[in-house]
């Protein structure tokens, strides 16, 4: 592809640094993950499980971030640093999508970047605004010098959207403001309809099975323990770090903030001998994550509810939550200015990944008010147990 000088110069003047970790495909459960030997495939991040599982335990528990509360399993929802656009785009691992559109000053028709198309990961509408004389497979739409100009007479103008969703991909619609499938002015944005097409999720494990299949095979399964107890120095002896070797055992998945942080928490269930009085504990799960839809053909758990971190039902700055005609709260826009484009020519979408997915946070409920947990205190986990062992680092508070 060939700059215009002009186009070259901005370029260079708004470029982006990307850090772009090493691959890990999950196929090692307990050593170092496989060596990356070709560049182009490296999209996830890197190290070793158990170093994969210390990163996230760090962000989870140790940052002013805390990943649980008595009342919920919480992350944000852009992705840990090293899944990016290298080979394909990942972007989009946490149990909640999100893409960019981009309406050009003056023009009529928005473009959505990233956004992805179907169940494989990486499959997504192309990422770039090319300007006139670019060419390529990555232009999603082409502006002319005359549009460019525009965008820099007023940066701070809202020129699109960051679009985040978390309705889960195997939930049925249609959207209550959209019902029979039609839908109104009032369900779109920037004239794209509140529909299965655009606003669903689209990647299977993004999906209420997904979900209910890992609280199932984390409660099922029996998570790594130390050989020695008292040996504090071993990592093994902090739940979060068992519960996340747990799902590196299961899956490989233990560099996303996601899967590890239920696991951990339904493994710390299990270990406290948690429960909900009348519901069996091989049902444990389904009352956990229910099946979609319910059986009277209601849709109880459209995904799960997108927030902030000081508030379950409140946004950052800039974002609202979408008039869908229901309270699931699962999708959100946050505004794109015509800045925040000059900036990421290549790919508007990372401006939504790095200015609002660590601040729009996916919260997983957790009933406080019925789980009861009565801990073998002769088990050395047992004997570890708090009064809410699910709010992992502050059991009893």
């Amino acid at each position: 592809m060939t700059f215009p000088a002009r186009t070259l110069s901005r370029a260079l003047l708004f470029a982006t640094a990307f850090a772009f970790g090493a691959c890990d495909d999950g196929s090692d459960e307990t050593e170092d993950a496989a060596a990356c030997t070709d560049a182009e495939k490296c999209d996830t991040p890197g190290g070793s499980q158990q170093e994969q599982c210390l990163a996230r335990q760090s962000e989870v528990l140790n940052s002013s971030q805390r990943g649980y509360t008595p009342t919920a399993i919480r992350w944000g929802a852009g992705d840990v640093e090293g899944v990016n656009t290298v080979s394909q785009d990942d972007r989009g691992q946490e149990y909640t999508e999100y893409f960019a559109i981009f309406q050009p000053p003056g023009g009529t028709e928005a473009f959505d970047l990233g956004r992805p198309l179907s169940e494989t990961s990486g499959d997504v509408t192309p990422n770039a605004v090319c300007v006139e004389g670019e060419t390529g497979p990555q232009c999603r739409t082409t502006i002319t010098t005359e549009t460019l100009n525009k965008l820099e007479d007023d940066p701070t103008a809202v020129v699109g959207a960051c679009v985040f969703t978390s309705w889960h991909a195997d939930v049925p619609g249609p959207l209550p403001s959209c019902e029979g499938g039609e839908c109104g002015a009032d369900a779109t944005l920037f004239g794209f309809p509140f529909t299965e097409e655009f606003f669903r999720m689209k990647i299977s494990f993004n999906s209420n099975s997904a979900a209910a299949d890992l609280v199932q095979k984390c409660l099922d399964g029996k998570a790594p323990a130390p050989k020695k107890w008292s040996n504090t120095k071993d990592p093994l002896t902090e739940p979060f770090f068992r519960g996340c070797m747990q799902v590196q055992g299961l899956y490989g998945t233990g560099w996303r903030r996601s899967d590890p942080s239920i696991c951990a928490a339904i493994n710390r269930l299990d270990e406290c001998g948690c429960g909900i009085p009348g519901v069996a504990r091989e049902d444990l799960a389904t009352a956990i994550i229910p099946p979609q839809p319910a059986p009277d053909g209601s849709v109880t758990l459209r995904g799960f509810r997108l927030g902030t971190w000081d508030d379950p039902e409140g946004l950052p700055g800039g974002c609202t939550y979408l008039e869908t005609g229901d309270t699931s709260h699962t999708l959100v826009k946050c505004d794109l200015t015509a800045g925040d484009v000059l900036q990421n020519l290549n790919d508007p979408k990372e401006v939504c990944r790095r200015t609002y997915g660590p601040n729009v946070v996916v919260h997983v409920p957790i009933a406080k008010d019925v789980l009861q947990c009565s801990p073998n205190k002769k088990t050395s986990a047992g004997k570890t147990c708090g009064a809410m062992p699910w709010n992992i680092g502050q059991e009893n508070g």
